[in-house]
């Protein structure tokens, strides 16, 4: 068994008989339903998925559909909270709020897109990062050897 295979197992569930594909990452969730980025990286917390996009429907390519219809279909296929499954909500405001809001809650940042673009090559993605997040820091020890050569 994989790593995320109880995740895949338990979308699976939720998802139903649905042929899609969505765009989304896997994030592990403290105890106050918080991504944490090192909980995943180790392997500890509660796995779900989160879904941001909406690519592929029962036999049919979204890609070449504008954003904002994406996300309406997205909205009406996966509640925001459905147990593993979970759906990015999307807000059409000014993002300063949503930004200082991200930071105070020690996220990574917060992700733009023009509503009335495509999937693809081309498109326009804005990420914006909290510069103050914490488990940034350190990230690079994760993926390097435990043990250090010393030479006298």
């Amino acid at each position: 068994m994989t790593r995320f295979q109880a995740l895949a197992d338990q979308l699976a569930v939720e998802l139903g008989r649905r042929e899609l594909i969505l765009d989304g990452e896997i994030v592990a969730l403290d105890d106050d339903g918080r991504i944490n980025f090192w909980d995943l990286m180790r392997g500890r917390g509660t796995l779900a998925y989160a879904a941001f996009d909406l690519l592929w429907l029962n036999g049919r390519d979204l890609r070449p559909v504008p954003l904002s219809q994406r996300k309406n279909r997205l909205g009406k296929l996966i509640p925001e909270s459905a147990g593993a499954l979970n759906r990015i909500p999307c807000f059409e405001a000014d993002g300063t709020e949503l930004f200082e809001a991200a930071c105070q809650l020690d996220l990574e940042g917060i992700v733009a897109k023009r509503k009335e673009d495509f999937y693809g090559e081309g498109t326009h993605w804005y990420k914006i990062k909290n510069p103050a997040y914490t488990q940034s820091e350190g990230r690079r020890e994760l993926f390097e050897p435990r043990w250090r050569l010393v030479t006298p």
